[in-house]
């Protein structure tokens, strides 16, 4: 495995920069390698190299870590084994997905469930299936507003033809070699003697039965494969590193386990103009100085449209006002953030020869 560049040199910053400056270039680099922008070979390993340094120096507190021990510091932080960066805290339900599903895939989920004792004294068991973890790239609009998307989902489904026993026909036998207890007991040898251990049949995976014949449609498997095309909703006021669970959307489980989930991520696109903080939206707006010192009306972007701002008399550089429910839609539907618009004084860097006359006068 490669060795990890420094945080700080994936996003050109020094560590005195500020959580400004951070953010500054991690939007920048977002956007010059989103892989929807950019088709360079390499471009979507260094836009996920961008958003893991983004994630780590954005917050304090990894960020602490990141600069006492390294990278050493963060594993517990960032991308595990399932490719997820950040994919800690509580994932967003979404319901149950395996109806959908199973209506593409046909396996049916009745027959599904925690299973433990079967048959009286055999012992068959069963394991929830594996989930499924995706990761969906979004505008900042469709995450804002929501939007409808077609995912392709590749799973385990339990075989329709022998519902997921192996056998042709569902017809199974008592397995000879465990006489349908689903275990066989072994001694082992040791320093101490004679250790006897119970351990899972080989011959039959603990079900205590074996297919008379073997199923031709999954080869006594009792699973198959199958992709399909499915439209999952994705909800409105959905913020980049969202996990999504769709229920039962996962693998089938072994021996008649119910189904694991899907999980998807979603990683959204920076905005140009708009910068989000949970459901609140921020926006820079230049006003020209005299503007800013009589006052008067200006037409400030909202992600609901154009709306007329009133500004003060004698209003300062950096000054914010609040535009209330023009924010993001909370999740649930549960109303909108507000908007907060930063004032940004516009300094002409040329005037002509009457504007140099007044403002000679007005310096006195």
């Amino acid at each position: 495995m490669p060795e990890k560049r420094d945080y700080y040199e994936v996003l050109g910053v020094s560590k005195s920069a500020s959580q400004s400056e951070i953010k500054k270039a991690y939007r920048k680099l977002a956007k010059e390698y989103h892989p929807d922008h950019n088709k360079s070979s390499d471009a979507e390993e260094k836009f996920k190299e961008v958003r893991e340094a983004y994630e780590i120096l954005s917050n304090e507190e990894k960020k602490q870590a990141y600069d006492q021990f390294g990278h050493a510091a963060t594993e517990g932080f960032g991308a595990g084994p399932s490719g997820f960066s950040g994919f800690g805290g509580t994932p967003f339900d979404m319901g149950d997905l395996g109806d959908i599903l199973n209506s593409f895939f046909g396996g049916g989920m009745g027959d599904f469930g925690f299973g433990g004792w079967s048959g009286g004294a055999r012992r068959q068991r069963v394991e929830r299936g594996e989930d499924i973890r995706k990761s969906i790239n979004l505008s900042f609009e469709d995450a804002i507003w929501g939007k409808e998307i077609e995912l392709e989902v590749e799973r385990y489904v339990q075989c329709p033809e022998c519902k997921g026993t192996g056998a042709e026909n569902e017809e199974v036998e008592e397995c000879s070699t465990c006489g349908g207890q689903g275990r066989v007991r072994r001694t082992q040898q040791s320093i101490i003697g004679g250790i006897s251990v119970v351990t899972e049949c080989p011959d039959c995976e603990g079900k205590g039965s074996i297919p008379k014949s073997r199923c031709k449609k999954c080869g006594g498997n009792g699973i198959l494969t199958e992709k399909k095309k499915v439209s999952v909703k994705i909800p409105e006021g959905s913020y980049d590193g969202m996990v999504l669970r769709f229920r039962h959307g996962g693998h089938a489980g072994r021996n008649g386990g119910e189904y694991g989930d899907l999980y998807v991520q979603l990683q959204v696109e920076p905005d140009e103009i708009f910068e989000r903080s949970e459901d609140d939206i921020y926006v820079d707006v230049q006003v020209p100085v005299p503007l800013a010192v009589l006052g008067g009306e200006i037409e400030v972007p909202t992600i609901h449209g154009d709306v007329k701002l009133k500004v003060p008399k004698g209003t300062q550089p950096s000054a914010i006002f609040k535009l209330k429910d023009k924010g993001a839609p909370r999740l649930g539907g549960k109303g909108f953030g507000d908007e907060y618009v930063r004032v940004k004084i516009e300094i002409p860097k040329k005037v002509g020869r009457k504007e140099r006359k007044l403002w000679e006068e007005l310096k006195g």
